[in-house]
């Protein structure tokens, strides 16, 4: 019983894990939910849901010099 429980917890930590996602300064990520657009994700943290929503794009603000 003690395993499964220690197995069970594990699963649940990995599990949340999973759904950070952490934006660095200077982009943007397009979150979607299930193929379709949700959301524009800013520099910070962010959750989303596990095998449901996903990153689309890793979009570069930063200003290019020519």
């Amino acid at each position: 019983m003690g395993g499964f429980l220690i197995a069970l917890v594990f699963l649940v930590v990995v599990f949340l894990l999973m759904g950070v996602r952490v934006v660095r300064q200077g982009f943007v990520y397009t979150i979607e939910r299930l193929g379709k657009f949700t959301l524009a994700a800013d520099p910070g943290l962010h959750l989303i849901i596990p095998f449901i929503d996903r990153v689309g794009q890793k979009v570069n603000m930063m200003e290019q010099v020519l």
